[in-house]
């Protein structure tokens, strides 16, 4: 009975021992399962709190460490902050910070929605560039940017951007040099690594008819009020007539103007004459040396040689070589539907393809060379039916493609196709924007925003 009362409180003690360690163990999985179920709950809601977009950069505030992303297709501009911890990855492959992000490239970004955290940002595969581009051209009709033989479609979505920031698309100059990115067909932004300014010529009222070199790049006509667009950089200015030329040098700097005085060249005006257009029918346009010439009063014309055009829609265009002898005199010039016919009181032009020394010329070579004044100049279609107006801004001298046409609001002649506005305000800064001209039969009324001042 003692033997039993023994081992029974020992096996009462061994059942109680037990209880506890399975009690013990209990706790302990229970305790190791929740944790478990709290580390799956935090994952869920990391990736419930992340967001996945492709879009452009438009923004870098490098003071803040935060980048604007504008996504594809869309106008909706994200906020994202970044720092240390953001892998951002460049098209190289090789990680980079957020301050080493430029305006208009395209990246592939994923953040934290609840504290708009870049948390990974990189090119993706698809996005193509072209770099440095300095040939291109825009066709507002397909809407197609043209580079490298290939054509692009851009969209109301694509960004267009200097360094500084958001610019339009008819800010861009056929002088500036751009990057371009996008996928497959579509040009998502463009941005303009490199501007242009202006050259304007001052006191050179010698070479008017003669032609003005800027570097290896541009040729053309010299006119009055000349206001020339280059891209930034250095250039060698040549203005040339006949057997003289001047030389200048220009620096040229994005959005301003350089001035180059000719004013030594006043002593050589020696002859020069005021000629009368007497042309048929009333409205043709008239081109001396490839530009055009309001003729409504006498035209001042250095004696010389010119090369003239006059043509108007309906009318067989004329040609010729108009050789200024004397002042005063007047020119005939009648455009039948067939062929034209040319009288003279004392300055005849000579119809083109027919060659002749003038009678004050001393070398034939040397004027066929320097007073061919007008260069290689590109003829565009005019509609002398229908006109351009510019209406703004108020009171800016109005230059089409560096020709002047008189303080806006003004009017003149339709011309068509691509070319360049540029507008210039003393004080403010000079602006030129890109437009297509439509051969849509009706006038063109521009208006533009107005002029900065030139903090300068």
């Amino acid at each position: 009975m003692l033997f039993n009362r023994f081992y029974g409180k020992k096996a009462a003690v061994f059942i109680i021992l037990m209880m506890a360690i399975i009690a013990f163990t209990s706790c302990s999985v229970r305790k190791r399962t929740r944790t478990n179920i709290n580390v799956t709950r935090t994952s869920k809601v990391q990736d419930e709190g992340t967001h996945t977009m492709t879009g452009v950069i438009v923004n870098v505030d490098r003071e803040l460490g935060q980048v604007t992303v504008r996504e594809l297709e869309s106008d909706i501009d994200t906020i994202l902050d970044y720092d240390a911890v953001s892998e951002i990855i460049n098209k190289y492959g090789v990680q980079i910070t957020g301050d080493e992000l430029k305006n208009g490239q395209i990246m592939a970004v994923t953040y934290n929605t609840e504290n708009s955290k870049v948390i990974s940002m990189n090119i993706p595969k698809e996005v193509w560039e072209y770099q440095e581009v300095d040939e291109f051209s825009f066709d507002g009709e397909e809407n197609s940017l043209s580079l490298a033989g290939r054509k692009y479609q851009y969209t109301d979505w694509t960004y267009f951007s200097s360094l500084d920031g958001k610019i339009q698309m008819m800010e861009l100059d056929d002088n500036d040099i751009i990057t371009a990115r996008g996928i497959g067909t579509k040009v998502y932004s463009v941005t303009r690594t490199q501007g242009h300014g202006y050259i304007r010529l001052a006191n050179h009222s010698y070479f008017i008819g003669g032609t003005v070199n800027v570097g290896n790049q541009v040729i053309l006509p010299v006119t009055e009020n000349m206001l020339i667009a280059a891209g930034e950089g250095s250039y060698r200015v040549t203005l040339s007539k006949g057997t003289t030329r001047a030389v200048k040098n220009a620096v040229v700097k994005d959005g301003s103007e350089t001035k180059l005085d000719f004013s030594e060249y006043k002593t050589e005006v020696k002859n020069a004459g005021s000629i009368t257009f007497d042309i048929e029918p009333y409205g043709a346009d008239l081109y001396i040396n490839g530009s055009a010439v309001d003729y409504s009063s006498p035209v001042a014309l250095n004696y010389g040689e010119y090369n003239i055009k006059v043509e108007m829609t309906g009318y067989t265009t004329y040609t010729g070589v108009l050789d200024v002898e004397k002042a005063g005199d007047t020119v005939y010039i009648n455009l039948i539907e067939e062929n034209a016919s040319v009288a003279s009181q004392e300055s005849t032009p000579k119809p083109s393809g027919k060659t002749g020394a003038s009678k004050n010329s001393s070398s034939k070579d040397d004027n066929d060379k320097d007073s061919n004044d007008g260069g290689d100049v590109t003829t565009k279609k005019i509609d002398s039916n229908h006109t351009i107006t510019i209406s703004a801004p108020e009171g800016a001298e109005v230059y089409l493609d560096n020709i002047y046409k008189g303080l806006a609001p003004c009017t003149f002649t339709k011309v068509i196709g691509s070319q360049t506005i540029t507008l210039s305000k003393p004080g403010y800064q000079t602006k030129s924007y890109s437009v297509d001209v439509l051969d849509d039969n009706k006038n063109v009324k521009l208006g533009f925003s107005e002029l900065a001042e030139d903090s300068g």
